[in-house]
């Protein structure tokens, strides 16, 4: 089958997602890469026209419409090799894309919709909240889309919109339509399903407090991830079981196409299963992007493979004895989640406070003589602001550290990497984005280190 997998690292992703169709693979990736391949393992990167994120993806009238940040979208050959930039008639992030009774509609921040007739031309049709819609799904004669705060709306054309109750305010960023039922899936482990056009939603038990991102069905059972590594699956999206994963990472797209479960996570992770219950070993793709000048040659993209990491642990640097419990967990293969209890950042800005170097630098360094350590700079902001600045924030924060520890000589440039979440994952759940201080706003105000150890 023919992969079309969307690993964005954006603010308005929501829930970034797989589509599938024909032979070979092809992937978008960051600001606007998008690469294809024949076996999955050795990649072509080809000429977007834009480098903006792209987030999400739609396959109809023998065509890829892709979606993407400040109104971006693209329409591309159904092998990948051509894309050409369309005029969106919106200026909003957009975040997710699906065609149905023979037209494109397409959702994102700000309740936006516009729709499209043939992928070409497109017209914006309603704000139907002020907050971001995150996912879309088609399917009993509706369209479906949810998205922050619970929002629910469906749709019979794609043009007029009803808001359905969800009776709760947790985000909502993962959609699917399989079997007669549509099944959402969101912040704090939450999962919904309903059984008819989108009206009357009920749910269910998921097993799982962590955030669910991404939902499929395939092999006759659905299947949601989400942060961590969890991945949890139902035959009938009401019993829902937790499946080893053998992964830590943010997993944000799944899709079924080949006989096979693909997913991915915003860290370049893969993982694959036959059956939603046995997974592959996670696979971590560092992708190197050529020069521009080298583009036309189309190069084969490197692709490093390491070994899975299946074990957590969340160390607080305000613990007693913090180094011997960093000491102790390094000791064999996990992933240590190490947290300052200190903000590291004044609001809206990506410059280290001093406390916050002096914190780094005494926790830090207890791992700069470990060979076998690696080290995951993740980046994170408040609610406050829009979506792009957001996330564009999270990754100067997170470049900011990374920068500081190679000037201190901490730990060498080979063993750091780094990554943005913006406001999308947040560390801790905002109920009032626009309280400033709040202490959810605070706990964002900062960079979480993801050190893998093997």
């Amino acid at each position: 089958m023919f992969v079309m997998a969307v690993f964005a690292l954006f603010a308005g992703s929501g829930v970034t997602r797989a589509q599938a169709a024909d032979e070979g693979y092809a992937i978008t990736y960051g600001r606007g890469i998008i690469l294809t391949s024949l076996d999955g393992d050795n990649w072509i990167v080809r000429n977007s026209g834009t480098d903006v994120p792209l987030v999400d993806l739609e396959y109809g009238q023998k065509k890829y419409v892709a979606v993407g940040g400040r109104g971006t979208i693209l329409t591309g050959l159904k092998d990948g090799s051509e894309w050409t930039i369309r005029n969106s008639d919106v200026t909003s992030d957009l975040s997710a894309v699906r065609y149905g009774k023979g037209i494109f509609v397409a959702v994102g921040s700000e309740g936006t919709v516009t729709t499209s007739p043939d992928g070409v031309t497109w017209t914006k049709r309603a704000n139907l909240t002020t907050y971001a819609l995150r996912s879309l799904a088609y399917g009993k004669d509706n369209f479906v889309t949810i998205g922050e705060r619970g929002a629910i709306f469906n749709s019979q054309d794609g043009i007029n919109w009803s808001r359905q109750p969800s009776q709760h305010t947790s985000n909502l960023v993962g959609l699917t339509y399989a079997k007669g039922k549509f099944v959402a899936v969101g912040s704090e482990g939450r999962i919904l399903t309903s059984q008819d056009d989108g009206a009357i939603w009920t749910e269910r038990y998921s097993g799982t407090t962590e955030h669910l991102s991404a939902v499929a069905y395939g092999k006759k059972k659905y299947v949601a991830v989400g942060a961590y590594g969890t991945i949890v699956s139902s035959p009938d999206a009401r019993n829902w079981t937790t499946e080893r994963s053998g992964s830590t990472s943010f997993l944000a797209a799944i899709t079924y196409a080949g006989n096979k479960f693909i997913v991915v996570g915003t860290d370049g992770t893969v993982l694959e299963s036959p059956d939603g219950t046995n997974w592959s070993f996670s696979r971590y793709r560092p992708i190197v992007i050529p020069e521009p000048e080298k583009m036309a040659k189309e190069p084969v993209v490197i692709m490093k493979y390491e070994p899975k990491v299946e074990k957590k642990a969340v160390i607080i640097a305000s613990e007693p004895k913090v180094e011997e419990l960093i000491v102790a967990a390094a000791v064999e293969p996990t992933i240590i989640i190490l947290a300052f209890e200190d903000v590291h950042f004044d609001f809206d800005k990506s410059n280290l406070k001093p406390s916050a170097q002096t914190i780094l630098k005494r926790n830090v360094q207890l791992l700069k003589d470990n060979p076998k350590a690696k080290v995951r700079i993740a980046g994170y902001t408040s609610a406050a602001g829009t979506e792009a600045y957001n996330q564009q924030l999270s990754e100067r924060r997170a470049n900011a550290v990374q920068a500081y520890l190679i000037n201190e000589g901490i730990i060498t440039p080979d063993r750091l990497s780094t990554i943005g979440y913006g406001e999308t994952h947040p560390a801790a759940y905002e109920a009032a984005p626009k309280e400033l201080y709040s202490e959810a706003a605070k706990a964002n105000m900062r960079v979480l280190f993801e050190i893998i150890v093997q």
